[in-house]
């Protein structure tokens, strides 16, 4: 029987000679004494377990050639685009997590602080990033979640995996998103350590969220944040979608001044400010929101799927 230590030797062997030495996997097959789809296997699972990890390097700082229109065209720093081939959204949302983690982690680094937000998107970003152990490193909860058991998007889960992930200090924010007056809201983040948790949210350098669509469906509405009528009234008031749990029209502009000053996390305004705002959305039901989001140039790098950067390049 093959112990561990000597599978990691194989594994790392075959590697070797495949990205190292250039053999073909014929020839690793004939010098291992094994088949060659036995080679191809091995290669597979040399990736897997990042005992090869491959990195393209592109001297011009472009991507593809979709992903390079996307950022001329909305003037952003970066466009990453996943295939959608498969129209199932729980595939779709798997490649995007996949995606941004690998972006995460080209970005993370000593002493920095990340913000990141909640939603199902952003679980897939928790679950595939890679542990890796980053010195003094914070990540902070961007916004308040969502109180109702049957709608839990596990708000808090996100900032806490994410930091367990880079052994960084997490920063939550057991909250709801929205609080029925403003002077409820002015309460709540009076409290020390409340204010404390969005200052360093402010402070972040990178913050990473989704976009969410609105209308009757919509995570917020289900929880029972909105009555029917204040349903109503923001679809007639162009309601698009929503970033951090503030709701935006199609313009990119808060929808409800009123609402806004009810909800409790970071700032559109504040979320411009980064060196990077980072949004992961995809799917064909967010594509007004994230259309919307980018009228209101409310982030500077992209990270959606390949049917929505198709229809976002074909409207004017």
């Amino acid at each position: 029987m093959i112990n561990k230590q000597n599978q990691t030797a194989i594994l790392v062997e075959a590697a070797r000679l495949y990205y190292e030495h250039h053999f073909s996997q014929q020839q690793i097959a004939l010098k291992l004494g094994i088949s060659r789809p036995g080679v191809s296997r091995l290669l597979k699972k040399a990736r897997d377990n990042e005992i090869v990890r491959i990195k393209i390097i592109d001297p011009t700082e472009y991507g593809t050639n979709l992903e390079n229109k996307i950022k001329q065209k909305f003037n952003l720093i970066k466009v990453i685009v996943v295939p959608a081939d498969d129209e199932n959204i729980g595939i779709i949302k798997k490649r995007l997590g996949a995606a941004a983690a690998m972006l995460l982690d080209e970005l993370v680094n000593p002493g920095m602080t990340l913000g990141v937000s909640w939603g199902t998107t952003m679980q897939e970003v928790a679950k595939q990033v890679k542990n890796r152990s980053v010195k003094n490193m914070i990540v902070v909860q961007l916004n308040g979640g969502v109180s109702r058991a049957e709608y839990d998007t596990h708000a808090s889960e996100v900032a806490q995996k994410i930091g367990e992930a880079y052994s960084a200090i997490p920063y939550l924010l057991p909250l709801p998103a929205i609080v029925d007056r403003e002077d409820v809201r002015r309460a709540i983040v009076s409290d020390k350590n409340i204010a404390h948790t969005l200052q360093i949210a402010r402070e972040a350098k990178v913050a990473m969220f989704t976009i969410g669509s609105f209308g009757y469906d919509s995570v917020l509405v289900k929880s029972d944040y909105f009555e029917k009528e204040e349903v109503d009234s923001l679809i007639k008031r162009g309601a698009a979608g929503d970033i951090c749990s503030r709701i935006i029209n199609y313009n990119g502009e808060i929808c409800s001044e009123d609402l806004n000053l009810r909800t409790i996390g970071i700032e559109l305004y504040e979320l411009q400010k980064k060196e990077y705002s980072i949004a992961v959305a995809g799917g064909k039901e967010k594509l007004p929101a994230i259309q919307a989001a980018l009228n209101g140039k409310l982030f500077n790098v992209l990270v959606t799927d390949e049917w929505v950067a198709n229809k976002l390049l074909s409207e004017n």
